[in-house]
């Protein structure tokens, strides 16, 4: 039986705010948490793809995720995990357990492919020693290891495999997930995220019960708002689509996710730098995507922020 249910809703794939020397900062990213719980999601996803963990060391992410259960007010936490060695990610699932994580966001690993056999052998060979919940993370664009619906289908039967977030872009994948997992769906045992900022509303249609978007950062209302409205006022869930839309489309700059710790920059969160050694906006980046951000409704950044 599954043990530990995880929200349907709008999570944050927090951004993991760092010193211009590359060393963590527990200031910047306590004003984000203080930001994103304000902004009313339903959780938060420390040390995803949006939060660099595979950038970080375990020492590292691990400290993330201390400060993230510490300052998240009793919302659920998962923590991302990159399984690049299995030794490596059952240990880090076991210290994730021992800080009192929700469930682990998993990723394949990225260096050499993987064939469905191994994805499939990889997560029931952490889930039957990890202590929390798993949740799947199909990203091919970073991973080049899809996890596809049939594999989906096979692994949500496992009791300690309670949901998929898909950053795929692909809206013909995730309804053949959500199709592969129909059965699970029906109880409420398994969940399906979303990390498609742009799609929220279609993946909802879909039958998606929520995202772990890294748009939450920087304007956390909206995706609660869009999830929140699409089964009771359309039409205003896709009026606030399109404003998403065009904060997503501006803070897709440089390497990921620079356009976003820029943004954040530009609010007073912390500061734009990227986990080494990926490098950040330049100035001329920045400030074309200031001018960007000022012509929104929901965002319009007045000073200099903490660029």
């Amino acid at each position: 039986m599954v043990t530990t249910a995880i929200p349907a809703g709008a999570m944050v794939a927090l951004a993991t705010p760092v010193n211009p020397d590359g060393s963590l900062d527990p200031k910047g990213l306590e004003r984000l948490l203080e930001h994103v719980v304000a902004g009313g999601v339903a959780g938060i996803s420390p040390c995803g793809s949006t939060g660099e963990g595979a950038r970080l060391t375990r020492d590292d992410r691990l400290c993330v995720a201390r400060q993230v259960l510490e300052q998240a007010a009793g919302l659920p936490v998962i923590p991302g995990v990159a399984a690049t060695s299995l030794l490596e990610a059952r240990h880090e699932l076991d210290l994730l357990g021992e800080l009192g994580a929700t469930a682990a966001l998993v990723a394949p690993p990225s260096y050499f492919p993987s064939t469905d056999a191994e994805t499939e052998d990889l997560y029931i060979r952490l889930a039957d020693d990890s202590p929390i919940p798993l949740v799947l993370y199909n990203i091919p664009q970073f991973t080049k290891a899809p996890v596809r619906p049939g594999v989906v289908g096979r692994l949500m039967l496992h009791p300690n495999i309670i949901g998929i977030k898909d950053s795929s872009r692909d809206l013909e994948y995730l309804q053949s997930v959500i199709s592969a997992t129909a059965e699970a769906k029906l109880t409420g045992d398994f969940r399906i995220y979303t990390g498609t900022d742009t799609m929220l509303v279609a993946s909802a249609l879909a039958g998606a019960d929520g995202t772990i978007a890294a748009s939450a950062n920087l304007v956390p209302h909206l995706g609660v708002q869009i999830m929140e409205s699409v089964s009771t006022d359309l039409r205003q869930a896709m009026e606030l689509q399109k404003e998403l839309a065009v904060i997503v489309y501006a803070c897709r700059k440089g390497s990921p996710p620079g356009g976003w710790k820029a943004a954040l920059s530009l609010a007073g969160m912390c500061d734009r730098t990227l986990v080494p050694p990926a490098i950040g906006l330049s100035e001329d980046e920045v400030e074309e995507l200031r001018r960007e951000l000022q012509q929104t409704m929901v965002f319009a950044p007045e000073s200099k922020g903490t660029s």
